[in-house]
């Protein structure tokens, strides 16, 4: 009786020691920390190669070794709460690897970021925790065994810095994949407690609902902390750096499931710009790449955040719009350094709350042939007027051109199209709104 006891106890108690722990980065939903110095190459936002066995997932870091360095090493930073749980064992820290090699052993060092540094081993190196890999061109789960304390002067509740080496003591120039790299609790969590937000695609913080998947900057296309907090206060930002060695350079992602639109959809992205202005292109696509939707919009300023502002409301019906492809300064060849956040959907808006927009109609509507566009202006502004149909195709651009302050009328000739339901939008000075028409003939 006793022996059952205690196995029970086992298979209750178990579960309970393990579930404090938490993912540091899953490389898509959930990014954690910051990644501070790294001797190799390491592309974060990298398509998984092998979606097969224990990691499934979209998305999985590429790490290749700098063969230059014996202890080659990738950083993370971020506080930890008391780890005696993994110093005695009773926790441990996972990753998933993928490996060209077998047996090749994988380390992982907690220090404290002051207290250490290159030239003062073992000085700050709180605990060092080793794994072996057992296949190669596969993905499996390493879980690290507790091996050393350097230095145990350092107290289990001041330790910042994760530190991975592959291979460490050799020089090769290996590429391995990770994922799911599950550890230490955080000493402060600032997502702890906070409800998902749909309506934000991807805020690099507590909304991370997109799945990058490739870039032509590779390695600099990375989440980091917010470099000018003056205009966006985000804790943290992506900063991508544009490969000027492409005409068409681009960020390629996909949303969490297939985006649903409304006919007053708008879509945001914040964007800090060194040299503008600057076009950038969000284009919406399904998931066989063909584009549904190629929105523009144009940065005013530099060196300071602004919010850019996309209509998409002609395509409102779209039922697969899976994925989206980002492009800065699109058939240019620079080098520059963008950041960019909070990319979601904007506030919807009516025509009449747009600004410099005193009043608006359309008549009538429906229609059967000639429509009648009538608003007032408060100050002279640069307008474009369009028609687009249910796939998003624009049908007739009305007006591209700046109007002075006053009454504005202009007219839709529909007379040669067919019956149905057509889209309009409204810019004014870059701010987009839209509504129906529908045309019964």
């Amino acid at each position: 009786m006793q022996k059952i006891y205690i196995l029970f106890l086992l298979i209750v108690t178990l579960p309970t020691m393990l579930q404090s722990q938490v993912t540091w980065d899953n490389f898509e939903d959930i990014r954690k920390g910051t990644y501070g110095f790294i001797n190799g190459s390491f592309i974060p936002y990298n398509e998984n190669p092998d979606q097969s066995g224990v990691n499934t997932s979209r998305v999985a870091a590429q790490y290749t070794r700098n063969a230059a360095e014996q202890f080659d090493v990738l950083i993370l930073d971020a506080a930890m709460a008391d780890l005696s749980d993994y110093v005695s064992g009773t926790k441990q820290i996972s990753i998933d690897v993928w490996s060209p090699v077998a047996g090749k052993v994988v380390q992982i060092t907690l220090e404290n970021d002051v207290l250490a540094q290159p030239a003062n081993y073992p000085t700050g190196r709180h605990s060092v925790y080793l794994a072996t890999t057992s296949v190669a061109n596969a993905w499996e789960t390493l879980t690290f065994s507790f091996d050393s304390q350097p230095d145990a002067s350092v107290a289990n509740n001041n330790v910042n810095r994760f530190v991975l080496l592959f291979d460490p003591g050799s020089n090769n120039g290996d590429t391995y994949y990770l994922d799911n790299i599950t550890g230490p609790e955080f000493a402060n969590d600032v997502c702890d407690g906070v409800i998902p937000d749909p309506e934000v695609f991807n805020d690099f913080e507590c909304n991370q609902h997109t799945d990058f998947v490739f870039s032509h900057s590779g390695i600099n296309f990375r989440r980091v902390v917010n470099p000018d907090q003056t205009g966006n206060e985000s804790d943290y930002v992506a900063t991508y750096t544009r490969n000027g060695g492409e005409e068409y350079d681009v960020i390629i992602g996909y949303f969490d499931g297939n985006l649903a639109l409304e006919s007053n959809s708008t879509i945001a992205l914040d964007v800090w710009d060194p040299t503008a202005p600057t076009e950038v292109i969000v284009s919406l696509q399904n998931a066989n790449n063909d584009v549904i939707l190629e929105m523009t919009a144009t940065t005013s300023t530099s060196n300071t955040w602004e919010t850019l502002t996309y209509n998409p409301s002609s395509v409102s019906d779209a039922p697969d719009i899976a994925k989206f492809v980002i492009l800065f300064d699109p058939a240019g060849f620079s080098s520059d350094n963008y950041f960019f956040d909070n990319f979601g959907f904007g506030i919807p808006t009516s025509v009449t709350d747009l600004q410099d927009v005193v009043s608006f109609e359309a008549f009538p509507n429906p229609t059967s042939g000639i429509t009648t566009f009538r608003y007032e202006l408060d100050t002279s502004a640069d307008v474009q007027l369009s028609i687009y149909d249910m796939t998003g195709k624009q049908l007739a651009l009305l007006a591209d051109e700046n109007q002075g302050a006053g009454p504005q009328q202009i007219i839709w000739d529909a007379t040669d199209f067919a019956s149905g339901m057509y889209f309009y939008t409204l810019s004014v000075n870059g701010k987009f709104a839209s509504g129906k028409i529908t045309l019964n003939r």
